[in-house]
């Protein structure tokens, strides 16, 4: 075909051009998801039925009470309400997405799409290459993966990403400085909405790299006056933006403190622990799976890179490799080197341990930093960054590929990189061994413990090593070299596109469309890879529902028997169903497990972190301590034979124990230790160390109580975010009270006036009561909530007057 051939998509209106483009992306979800969006089925998703397992007291108590609760006392012994769930107060955009509950995630994925789309041609490219981008971005294998685990929020953050860079680049590029101030601040408003942090720290970056290159640019044509403008305004609609969910954001920062984000006491930590931080770090060479996906053998089990499990590599597309070397070597434009540096910066933080030199100095310098764990998850930045810089290259080529200077000869040094690449990528797969030590230490184990030798044993090893060889690597190598057939496959698909173009036996938009074609197919047959389809179920399945359906006879024993005689339920310790990685116990009854990846530093402290007093001493768990937490009983298999335990309930699901010494929700002790800090605090809490019923272990705390036998408490009213209590006592005395420490809006009131609430065995609350008979209440009333919603619904308010403010200008303009 010559290029004098009919171009019949160029010759379009490009008003039509636009249009057809949408149209095509609009279907790439209906392809991907067809049991969904045309199938009558929908997602299983673990994340959700985990979040509505943890939500239920809060739904049970905004049902009740009319209003929001902002204390959840059904998982690790009770936490802020808005980690978990919070009704948005202030609408906005976002509520459109529950119109489109029933096709999630194709609602998400057309707001992504055309996001990228609209910000690619807002950067000027054609819009076929604007496709191009928007898929290899749309369709990296990254989101089947996320939206299988449920990840909706960080699915939503990185489909608003695109707008939010797209007000960026409005504003700063256009003449439509307040459309683009409008766009910046909405888009701006809705990544936070979307409430993961994460995402959107990390495209922070990406932000600050274009601003200061901007800003570099400015200083050179001394329009720093202008600049200086743009960026106020940039200042203002990111400020506004951000705050338009300040009843949510002004809370989570107030709890990052006191969370594990914010550190631990004990660890000496200021933000994560590093281990945690960096668990689930890129290898260094598995970062080729961004090329070939099933390089390291995709997902668990057959994967056998660094990381401990998987469920899927950031596969961006071979068919991005040659268009993003032709960039590098063709284009000449400054500001793409921002995002190619940008998204190389994020593959060495992807790395995470296993390039220490970086990583650790940027965990301990770089602010928030050390707040976010799974360096992985850094891949997003480069699958977007890395997109746009391979929409340069195929813009360039189709822009100048009639030209006289360009021929195939120009094109050696990047069809030379990338052959050298498929090369080295066929060397990998037969010089590799396909084995991860790790795997050989845990098969080693299981085999040393069923044969009572140990793990070390020369014999044992070598027996997991063969295991390893002869039932994981074939299929392991495969996978491997089918998979680099394929990308040889996909790069003589790009190799002969190219050629065709330039030797003019193809049109551009005949070429680009094949490009596109062939990008679809590639991307979309990886992603289907990530696809359970046993995920899938019958459409309009509540997720309340399904876990009503998973409720055993021990469950309904617990929840028979789990309220004490007074206003109160205890709690339980659900060791038979993964007690710290599983909600749907606490759905049914008060927990001190749960499903969060941001439980408060103290409860990680004495629950789950290495060394933890909770399972310490001789019989392997705590006692003392459980009944301390007001925990009446434990959830296990047969055999948990200890003192002070009684099995009460059992049958085929499992067995449900009693602790016969429970202390109530909220006792007097009679003596007091002034603890010199939280880590001494903490150190009491172990076996042996004190009486913890007698005995209360008390913070910055001068005074003292004694032993009283006429002393009484009685728990009137409990909600968890309310409770109330008769007390009395003859003499001066110090509560205890079960209830997890939390200082950013718990506020106790003795007769109507306000008391202090001490921190009181290391996690607990503690109240100073004198001689008499008392009425103490305890409210959750944190400001950070109340000014944080009268904050958002003034951002709302800026925003919907500038949007009237624009429409009245442009239906003026246009009478």
């Amino acid at each position: 075909m010559s290029q004098s051939a009919t171009d019949f998509f160029t010759s379009m209106p490009k008003s039509r051009q636009h249009i057809l483009s949408l149209v095509i992306l609009f279907i790439v979800p209906f392809v991907l998801f067809f049991d969904i969006t045309l199938g009558g089925k929908e997602l299983e998703r673990h994340d959700i039925t985990q979040w509505r397992a943890g939500a239920e007291s809060i739904i049970e108590y905004r049902e009740e009470f009319g209003k929001e609760p902002l204390w959840a006392e059904n998982m690790f012994g009770g936490m802020p309400a808005y980690v978990v769930s919070v009704k948005k107060q202030v609408p906005h955009l976002d509520y459109l997405s529950r119109l489109f509950q029933g096709i999630y995630p194709a609602f998400q994925f057309w707001v992504m799409l055309s996001g990228m789309y609209f910000l690619l041609v807002l950067m000027g490219f054609r819009p076929l290459s604007s496709v191009f981008g928007s898929l290899l971005y749309s369709l990296t294998t990254y989101f089947p993966v996320i939206i299988m685990a449920g990840h909706t929020s960080k699915f939503f953050a990185l489909g608003i990403i695109p707008w939010v860079i797209a007000g960026y680049w409005m504003l700063t590029r256009s003449d439509k400085k307040l459309p683009g101030l409008l766009l910046f601040m909405v888009s701006m408003t809705l990544e936070v909405r979307a409430g993961h942090p994460q995402i959107t720290y990390y495209f922070m970056y990406l932000l600050g790299f274009l601003w200061l290159f901007d800003s570099w640019n400015a200083f050179k044509k001394n329009d720093l006056k202008n600049w200086g403008i743009v960026t106020a305004m940039l200042l203002i609609g990111g400020i506004v933006g951000i705050l338009g969910n300040a009843e949510r954001f002004l809370t989570l920062q107030e709890y990052a403190e006191y969370s594990i984000r914010g550190g631990s006491a004990i660890q000496g930590t200021e933000g994560l622990n590093e281990s945690y931080a960096f668990a689930w770090s890129q290898g260094i060479s598995e970062t080729l799976t961004l090329l070939v996906p099933d390089l390291f053998g995709g997902a668990s089990p057959d994967y056998w890179g660094p990381k401990s499990v998987t469920s899927g590599p950031h596969y961006l597309g071979i068919m991005a490799l040659l268009f993003i070397l032709i960039a590098l070597f063709k284009v000449r434009k400054k500001v793409m080197y921002v995002f190619f540096g940008t998204g190389t910066l994020a593959i060495f933080f992807a790395w995470g341990n296993n390039f220490e030199l970086l990583n650790h100095f940027a965990f301990n310098y770089i602010p928030m930093f050390s707040k976010f764990r799974a360096p992985e998850t850094w891949l997003v930045l480069t699958s977007f960054s890395y997109s746009v810089v391979a929409v340069y290259g195929l813009n360039w080529l189709l822009t100048n590929y009639h030209e006289k200077s360009v021929s195939l000869k120009s094109f050696y040094s990047p069809f030379g990189i990338v052959l050298a690449i498929l090369i080295s990528l066929f060397v990998f797969t037969k010089s590799t061994d396909y084995i991860n030590p790790v795997e050989i230490d845990r098969i080693s184990a299981q085999i040393a413990q069923q044969n009572q030798v140990s793990p070390q044993n020369p014999q044992v090893r070598q027996q997991a090593r063969n295991y390893v060889k002869t039932r994981l690597v074939p299929e392991r190598e495969e996978k491997a070299n089918a998979d680099v057939l394929r990308a040889g496959f996909f790069i003589v698909i790009s190799g002969a596109l190219v050629f065709l173009l330039i030797s003019e036996k193809l049109n551009a938009t005949a070429t680009v469309a094949l490009i596109v074609l062939a990008t679809g197919i590639d991307l979309v047959s990886v992603d289907k890879r990530y696809i359970n389809e046993e995920k899938f179920v019958a459409g309009n399945v509540d997720t309340e529902r399904y876990i009503l359906s998973q409720k055993r006879d021990i469950d309904t024993y617990i929840v028979d028997n789990i309220h004490s005689d007074e206003a109160y339920p205890y709690r339980v310790l659900p060791l038979l169903d993964g007690a710290f990685s599983n909600a749907v116990p606490s759905y049914f009854y008060p927990s001190l497990g749960g499903y969060t990846g941001a439980k408060l530093s103290t409860v990680q402290d004495v629950l789950m972190a290495d060394g933890n007093p909770l399972f310490a001493g001789p019989m392997g768990i705590n006692l003392d301590l459980l009944a301390l937490l007001n925990t009446k009983y434990i959830t296990y298999g047969q055999g948990l034979n200890l003192p002070g335990i009684t099995p009460v309930f059992q049958s085929q699901s499992g067995v449900v124990y009693e602790l016969n010494n429970v202390l109530p929700k909220a006792f007097f002790v009679d003596s007091l230790i002034t603890a010199q800090n939280s880590v001494e605090a903490y150190e009491y809490l172990y076996p042996g160390k004190t009486d913890l019923s007698s005995t209360a272990i008390v913070e910055d705390y001068e005074g003292s109580t004694s032993a009283d036998s006429t002393a009484s408490v009685e728990v009137t009213n409990y909600t968890g975010a309310e409770m109330s209590f008769k007390v009395s006592r003859k003499n001066p005395g110090f509560l205890v009270i079960s209830e997890m420490y939390y200082p950013a809006g718990w506020k106790a009131y003795l007769d109507g006036a306000e008391t202090p609430i001490y921190k009181t065995d290391y996690l607990l609350r503690g109240v100073e009561i004198p001689a008499g008979d008392h009425e103490l209440e305890l409210r959750f009333e944190p400001a950070s909530y109340k000014i944080g919603s009268m904050i958002a619904w003034g951002s709302f308010s800026i925003q919907v007057l500038l949007t009237i403010y624009l429409i009245t200008g442009l239906f003026l303009k246009k009478k």
